[in-house]
């Protein structure tokens, strides 16, 4: 949630700092701002809302300044408008700090400040930070001395922007359980809290580790720990291709993310599996097999874990939030087939507060899009801390999560902008596929013969999805069809209960229609109370161990005179008997379903998300990196 920019040099800093909020809107839209130093005095320039209220600001104001900071917010302390918006001053006026994260203490220390004196003009908590700070400084201590003091006396994970008006060449960053980089340019710096803003400008970044200080000027980075130590450390090169947002012709950011799936699958199969070295043409008759043994299996570059490791792992535990947590629940299912290992799968938040688990033969791993989700980052500290491996799935490289992880499988996604996930969740079921295929190879727990019919059938989910996204005009019509319901049931049972989880959450993501996901099993042990002839029932129905149930709870749901609603594979013959709407699909084996099956459900949400009006690119009250607890 949240993120933060600095920019100093000699070029403007408002457009440089506005345009690196664009980058990073996605991680809260409640309202933005900016601090520069203008003519030697602090200019704050705020607003509640979009990105695009402050530019109007600015455009109107045109501050000139060649240093400052910026914010983009999502609210935890303080309802969303112009006062409680970042950037926040200090008590003398000359000093503004942005930041990210909770201060767990902030209450006793507002009770504190206000009682000698000091007036808060904000709900938030990081105005206390910014008053702790004037109080530091006029006891005699400089900004640096300041930022060591306070350091001590706030509690929880945060990452701070400052800028002061007394020392208008410096920006001070601090990083304590976050993430925040700095990119050092051509005599001119930047700062943000992810580095996807920096690298529009620069290549050459120094990423803070966690409880780090840094004094930043045009032309240097000097670091501290937060006892005061100095110490240095080289910037590194990233890829120099700049990010640049481009809908390329679609109507939104998720309609294109929806129809890059293909793309993304190639370029993550492409990458760990032997003889697919071609991301953009790749196909299944690129996989090869050369047959002389260890050159067939597949190579998980990130994966660590030695042959003898793997098979000493006795359990898996995985842990995600939201749509990570679904596509873990599928992993779950994947690696229970093929490695007959036993796999936990917790939702990251709920493990706060109690006893995790896991020891030096558990294998715990976690999912995070960002990489810096502050739940899931928590769980695998805890995990590490007991000696389990663990491993990453994310999309960032550069993130904390990849960061503190041993073991790491990165999706090969660009970077995904609109809130709701898409084509992140695909890649994520993607490396769990990979994962479980590795895990079965090095253990020797599947014939050679399967490994082979395992790969060739992944290989072949891009080509699928191209057919699927083939329909979409078919699938909007349908689509349109439930626009008018207040209430939706997905249903699913085995590898597609979590299907049926996916599905409720992008539809109530994107339309806020009221939507549920149930295992089909379940529905009639209370859900299936709420049904009546409003109601639609989405059932996820493909062939395999479980269709006839499935089909029997769908039933039990037409007799409730539901609205009935299918995914369903084309051929199947029983499906128009019982469902009234009916999204096809390619044949697929029940085993790698949960990839094609998602789509028509993203593009149905999608489609009625439009057809309402509603913000499909930045739905309400939501950020796409959860970065507090």
């Amino acid at each position: 949630m949240c993120g933060i920019v600095g920019y100093l040099g000699s070029n403007q800093a408002a457009p440089v700092l506005l345009s690196k909020l664009r980058v990073l809107e996605y991680r809260g839209y409640d309202s933005a701002g900016v601090a520069v130093i203008e003519a030697g005095r602090l200019n704050v320039i705020k607003a509640a809302g979009k990105l695009s209220n402050l530019e109007t600001l600015l455009q109107s104001q045109r501050p000139q300044a060649t240093v400052g900071i910026g914010h983009t917010r999502w609210a935890t302390h303080g309802t969303p408008n112009d006062l409680n918006a970042h950037p926040h001053i200090s008590a003398n006026g000359t000093l503004a700090i942005v930041h990210n994260g909770i201060i767990e203490n902030y209450a006793d220390l507002r009770q504190e400040l206000t009682d000698r004196g000091y007036v808060f003009v904000s709900d938030t908590d990081t105005e206390v930070v910014a008053h702790l700070l004037s109080r530091e400084m006029d006891k005699g201590a400089d900004l640096l001395g300041a930022i060591l003091q306070v350091v001590k006396q706030i509690k929880g994970a945060y990452a701070l922007g400052i800028v002061s008006q007394n020392q208008p060449d410096r920006i001070y960053a601090v990083n304590h359980h976050y993430s925040l980089t700095v990119g050092m340019g051509e005599n001119e710096s930047f700062l943000a809290s992810d580095s996807t803003a920096v690298r529009q400008y620069t290549n050459k970044i120094i990423r803070l580790e966690q409880s780090e200080i840094a004094e930043i000027t045009a032309h240097s980075v000097r670091l501290f720990d937060f006892a005061g130590k100095e110490s240095t450390r080289e910037p590194v090169s990233l890829e120099s291709d700049p990010y640049k947002i481009d809908k390329s012709g679609f109507k939104h950011f998720l309609l294109k993310e929806i129809h890059e799936q293909p793309l993304v699958l190639r370029q993550t199969l492409s990458k760990y599996m032997t003889g697919a070295e071609d991301p953009i043409n790749f196909n299944v008759e690129h996989f090869k097999p050369t047959g002389n043994g260890a050159n067939d299996k597949m190579g998980l570059y990130g994966v660590r874990l030695t042959e003898n490791e793997i098979k000493g792992i006795e359990r898996i535990h995985i842990v995600a939030c939201g749509t990570a947590y679904h596509a873990a629940l599928i992993g779950k299912c994947i690696i229970e087939e093929l490695c007959s290992l036993p796999v936990d799968v917790e939702i990251a938040s709920e493990i706060r507060g109690r006893k995790l688990l896991v020891n030096e033969r558990t294998l715990t791993v976690a999912v995070s899009q960002s990489g810096e989700t502050a739940d899931t980052l928590a769980a695998i500290k805890e995990a590490k801390k007991k000696g389990s491996y663990t491993l990453g799935i994310t999309n960032r490289p550069d993130s904390h999560l990849a960061q503190i992880t041993e073991n790491l499988i990165v999706t090969e996604c660009g970077i995904e902008v609109s809130v709701a996930a898409t084509k992140t969740y695909v890649a994520q079921l993607a490396c769990f596929y990979l994962l479980g295929i590795y895990l079965a190879e090095q253990r020797g727990a599947v014939s050679k013969a399967k490994l082979k019919e395992l790969k060739g059938g992944l290989l072949q989910m891009p080509a699928l999805i191209e057919q699927i996204l083939g329909r979409a005009e078919d699938y909007r019509q349908e689509s349109l069809k439930l626009a008018d319901a207040n209430d939706v049931v997905f249903i699913g049972r085995g590898f597609n209960f979590p299907t049926a989880l996916e599905g409720a959450l992008k539809l109530k993501e994107l339309s806020y229609i009221h939507a549920s996901g149930y295992a089909a099993g379940e529905l009639k042990h209370g859900p299936i109370a709420v049904l009546d002839s409003t109601v639609p029932v989405i059932t996820v129905l493909v062939p395999g161990k479980v269709y006839e149930k499935t089909l029997s709870n769908a039933q039990e749901s037409r007799a409730r005179q539901a609205r009935m609603v299918a995914v369903a594979v084309d051929g199947d013959e029983k499906a128009p008997k019982t469902f009234e709407h009916i999204f096809r699909i390619p044949p697929v084996d029940e085993f790698f379903s949960p990839i094609p099956a998602c789509v028509p459900m993203q593009l149905m949400s999608y489609y009625v998300a439009d057809f309402l009006g509603k913000d499909v690119d930045q739905p309400r009250n939501l950020a796409k990196s959860v970065t507090v607890e």
